[in-house]
Order: C-alpha cells, then sequence, then structure tokens
C-alpha cells in the first residue's frame, strides 16, 4: 500500500512540474547582443500569455516586435529585420534564471552569436539617457549637420530605420552611424549645405563600403546612398527632438 501511495504521488508530481516549472518574464530587461559586428544593447519588453510571448525591442531607431514560446525556462523567439533588401530572420534561444537570460542568437544561418540580459531594475536609467544628448542637438539647433539624427534607408525590401551622430569642425565630418546590426564610424567633408560622407558596415556576409552624399536643410536631409555591389538608394533624415 504504501508503494502505491508512494507511486500515485509521484505521479501527481510529475503531471505538475509544468505548471511548478513556467517562469515568469513579463517586464522590461536590458540584453546584450554579440554578434560578429559586436555587442548591442537595447531595451526589451516582454508579454507573457501562458507559453506564448511576444514583446518590442526598443532603441533610438524604432521598436521592433517579436513572437516566441516559452517553455518551462527554455525562451525561443524569432524576428526580422532587412538586409540588402531582403528580410533577414534572426533566431533567439535561451534560458531564463530568475532575473537573468543567457542564450544564442542565429543571424539568417549566416552567422551565430550569444547574448545575455537582465530585468530592468526601475525606468530611470533609460529615462536619464536622452537628456544627456540634449547639449548636443540643442548647439545643433541652428539648421547645421552637427548633432543627432533619425535616418530613414529606402530599401527595396521596405524602409531601414538607423540613426546618425555627426560631429562638424572645419568643414571636416566625423561621428558614427547606428542600427540594429551595430554601429559604424563615418567621416567626411561639408561645403555648405551640401556633404559627402563614407562608412565601411560590418555585417554578416562581410564588410561593406557605403558612400552617403546628401543636403542639409534645417531640420531634415535628403540624400543618396551608394553602396558597394548593390547599387544606390535613397535616404533621408530628421533631428532627433531633445
Amino acid at each position: 500500500m504504501n508503494r502505491l501511495r508512494l507511486a500515485v504521488l509521484a505521479l501527481v508530481l510529475l503531471a505538475a512540474a509544468p505548471a511548478f516549472a513556467q517562469t515568469t518574464i513579463a517586464g522590461d530587461w536590458d540584453m546584450t547582443i554579440n554578434s560578429p559586428q559586436g555587442s548591442n544593447t537595447v531595451k526589451v519588453t516582454f508579454k507573457q500569455d501562458g507559453e506564448k510571448v511576444d514583446g518590442l525591442f526598443k532603441s533610438p531607431q524604432g521598436e521592433l516586435p517579436f513572437t516566441g514560446t516559452l517553455t518551462g525556462d527554455e525562451l525561443k523567439f524569432t524576428f526580422s529585420i532587412p538586409f540588402q533588401g531582403q528580410p533577414l530572420e534572426i533566431a533567439i534561444t535561451g534560458k531564463v534564471e530568475a532575473a537573468a537570460m543567457t542564450g544564442k542568437a542565429n543571424f539568417g544561418g549566416m552567422a551565430e552569436g550569444d547574448w545575455t540580459a537582465k530585468r530592468a531594475e526601475t525606468t530611470a536609467a533609460a529615462a536619464a539617457t536622452p537628456p544627456s544628448a540634449a547639449p548636443s542637438t540643442a548647439a545643433s539647433g541652428g539648421g547645421g549637420l552637427a548633432g543627432k539624427w533619425d535616418v530613414t534607408f529606402i530599401t527595396p525590401g521596405g524602409e531601414f530605420p538607423a540613426n546618425a551622430t555627426f560631429t562638424e569642425e572645419g568643414g571636416k565630418i566625423s561621428g558614427t552611424f547606428g542600427s540594429q546590426m551595430g554601429e559604424a564610424p563615418i567621416t567626411g567633408t561639408v561645403d555648405g549645405r551640401t556633404f559627402k560622407l563614407t562608412m565601411t558596415a560590418q555585417t554578416p556576409q562581410g564588410s561593406m563600403d557605403v558612400a552617403l552624399t546628401g543636403e542639409v536643410d534645417g531640420d531634415s536631409i535628403k540624400g543618396k546612398a551608394e553602396i558597394a555591389g548593390m547599387g544606390q538608394m535613397e535616404w533621408s533624415a530628421k533631428r532627433s527632438k531633445p
């Protein structure tokens, strides 16, 4: 009889184990993804309904939705970004351990990387970042190129968001272009309202040289981007608001 009771108890515990093991990840997280192009940290908001999860990547370039599953402490989700005119699917797998996560990222079968995440303790840290950029933006409010910009590339696969930070001194330009693929330094020259820039972007398929031309009109930019081996596309930008 004792053995029978133990067997029944074991079956009950086994049946209940999945429910006990279900982890809750709803909320805000700070995620760092290590890709072949380097490390990139973004804010991630998870929503959860049982084993179904969805959410948003949040960055200065905008918000990117994703969907997936959480079985016990095993997390899986996918999202896609436009890359060279085609959608590039990124598959994320990982394990949740209390207020931390670790896992692997597969970049369309072309490359792999790892990632970590931790729960955001408060929203104060995220809110503190934009004011630090305010002096640069305010200083460039007179219509010059220097400052921070929200950039949009018009690709055959749709719009690709990015951001840029420009510094201008004596007709020379320096700074960075940033996107969900990482950051790339830029250099160039400016003559009045027109300018020329060059950068080398790192992609899962290797480095890619990009030459940009544009014209500043107050708080907006319109121009052309010449991408090695791919041809030309249009791009535009608006000055980031403080």
